[in-house]
């Protein structure tokens, strides 16, 4: 009996194959020119697709119908199928094909690999509804995806097999959000890009049956070759599982400070920013980049307070610098204590962030004056992390080669190497970036291992660390690339604990997007440069700790240095408000409840 049902079947199939249901429309996706459709967000290339040529995606860029407000009628029955290739699968979000513009509250439909890698078809009924596919999605091999609109249910069909359905109570809302694929256009913010390529579409005005479902799929055995910009380097340890924020965790022994709260009301400053630490003499000194206006305007000071009790209490809050030159601003940066001076480097620029700089500074001690001496840096250079000492007796300075700001700009990843111990000089080193990387917020932070140098910069266009490396103390680096390592579009904090582990903080976990909460801390074993182990220092809430809680808010931008067997980590805490409105806080973790067996 199951032998006959099964050959009835293929007997259907064969029939149905040769009386394949037509479409109403078809966007071949063969020419990267192609008539029907506009690029936005960024260039697109062809390739050897399903059906001669297909069209391939960076991840920055989307196709959109022309004239496609009513294309499809969301409120009628249609089926509409795709051919996708994705390049890779831990990129967040990345839509196939989509009619929203959440901007303007236009949302219909849309089915994409989700953040769980997951295929997912969402519908619009008073919220979203979903279905998903469970089915294991394969890079560089073909898959088609299919969506039916029916009276009462969509479905989400997956290589001509039927993967989930949502019960529709409503009609799905019409809009004039346009129908794109690979993406959405967001009113101008291009969101959600899918990396890899896109054949075939086509568009169907009725709801297909499953007979027609799966006449319309064959399997496709030639693969696509994976660009290099779209395969991710090794950061984290391939072996390890990367858990959940909820799944992390949470460090114990942690002793909470307030170094700034956050207090317009008193005080008058709004903008608050870039937590700067140094352990010098016994005491220690935390910096901020502060300002009664608003952020990275001409307004900015770089401010500091000093602690005799390791954060307990804190003195007045004093100035490194407040500018003082037309139109100079001077903002956050970080400290260097070493042979008996203490020297702070500051990131400074001329009205709104043009002319970055970084300016060096020197404490006398006797006077509690910083000296001057100017410049030290230029090329755009705002440093993010405490210089480095290298085996070759050279410092190296993590930081950032930035401008103006610009959602849509490459702003790379840089260093600064010192000439021995003369922080006066300076040389500066740009990391070039790889390709695929269009748009970049390079904050960046490093840890050494001899001659090799590891840079872990922030990514603009995804939540995952972008990774560099230089053989040569910093000299030369090869350019930062995707890595396999999830982590918030913030600036990160890195180094090299005195036990050998290396260390990242900034917020990593599995599926949990660009967040920047919870606030954790990814380290090696001893002697390795791969992270396999993540540990959260601090999530939102906070009840009877000191510091800011709310149910979600912004841990970002930290620092950390080692002193006297505990890691202290500085952080800015927005308490849940919107923009840079921080608290300065800080965290002292003891360093035994760092370690990893090897």
């Amino acid at each position: 009996m199951g032998i006959l049902s099964q050959t009835t079947q293929i007997v259907l199939l064969l029939i149905a194959s040769l009386n394949l249901p037509k479409p109403d429309q078809t966007w071949p996706l063969d020419t990267a020119s192609p008539v029907q459709l506009r690029q936005k967000g960024g260039s697109v290339s062809e390739a050897a697709g399903v059906h001669k040529q297909c069209l391939v995606l960076k991840g920055k860029s989307l196709l959109e119908v022309k004239d496609s407000a009513a294309v499809p009628n969301s409120q009628k029955p249609f089926t509409l199928t795709v051919w996708f290739n994705p390049y890779n699968l831990n990129r967040g979000q990345q839509m196939i094909a989509s009619k929203n513009r959440y901007a303007l509250n236009e949302r219909e439909w849309g089915v994409m690999i989700d953040r769980d890698q997951k295929l997912r078809l969402y519908v619009h009924q008073d919220g979203w509804k979903t279905a998903h596919a469970d089915a294991k999605l394969k890079p560089g091999h073909w898959h088609q995806v299919g969506v039916v609109i029916g009276a009462d249910k969509a479905e989400l069909w997956l290589n001509g097999k039927l993967m989930g359905t949502v019960e529709l109570t409503r009609p799905i809302p019409q809009t004039k959000a346009p129908l794109t694929f690979g993406g959405v256009d967001d009113n101008g913010r291009i969101r959600q890009t899918f990396q890899g390529a896109l054949d075939d579409v086509r568009l169907f005005h009725r709801a297909l049956k499953s007979l027609d479902m799966e006449a319309l799929y064959t399997p496709v055995e030639a693969m696509q070759p994976i660009p290099g910009y779209a395969k991710p380097f090794s950061l984290w340890d391939k072996a390890q599982n990367l858990p959940l924020a909820t799944e992390i965790p949470t460090l114990e022994d942690v002793t909470f400070r307030v170094i700034k709260k956050w207090d317009k009301q008193a005080d008058g400053y709004t903008f608050l920013h870039g937590v700067g630490l140094g352990w010098h003499k016994g005491k220690l000194y935390a910096s901020i980049g502060h300002n009664k206006g608003a952020e990275n305007t001409v307004t900015e000071e770089a401010q500091y307070r000093v602690s005799d009790d390791h954060g307990r209490t804190w003195s007045e809050l004093r100035v490194i610098d407040e500018g003082g030159d037309e139109n100079l601003a001077v903002s956050h940066g970080v400290f260097l204590s070493h042979a008996g001076k203490l020297w702070a480097f500051q990131g400074a620029y001329y009205d709104k962030m043009k002319n970055i700089h970084t300016r060096a500074y020197s404490l006398d001690e006797n006077t509690g004056e910083w000296i001057k001496h100017g410049i030290v840096v230029e090329n755009g250079f705002w440093p993010m992390n405490q210089p480095v000492r290298m085996d070759n007796g050279n410092w190296v300075m993590p930081g950032i080669s930035a401008g103006p700001y610009s959602n849509e700009s490459v702003f790379p990843a840089a260093v600064a190497i010192s000439h021995g111990d003369d922080f006066t000089k300076w040389d500066y080193v740009e990391i070039p970036t790889g390709e695929g990387i269009e748009r970049m917020w390079g904050e960046s932070a490093i840890f050494a291992d001899g001659a090799h140098i590891f840079n872990i910069a922030r990514y603009g266009g995804e939540a995952s660390a972008l990774l560099a490396e230089s053989q040569d103390y910093g000299r030369t680096w090869t350019p930062s690339r995707i890595s396999n390592l999830p982590m918030a579009t913030s600036k990160p904090a890195a180094g090299t604990l005195s036990n050998g582990q290396h260390f990242l903080i900034c917020t990593t976990a599995n599926n949990n997007g660009g967040k920047r909460t919870p606030l954790t801390i990814a380290v090696t074993a001893p002697g390795e440069n791969v992270f396999r182990k993540v540990f959260v220092i601090r999530r939102s809430r906070h009840l009877e700790k000191p510091g800011e809680s709310a149910d979600n808010l912004s841990l970002s931008y930290p620092c950390a240095i080692e002193y006297a067997g505990h890691l202290y980590v500085g952080y800015s805490n927005n308490g849940g408000r919107r923009g840079n409105l921080n608290s300065a806080e800080m965290a002292i973790i003891p360093l035994a409840g760092l370690q990893v067996k090897e």
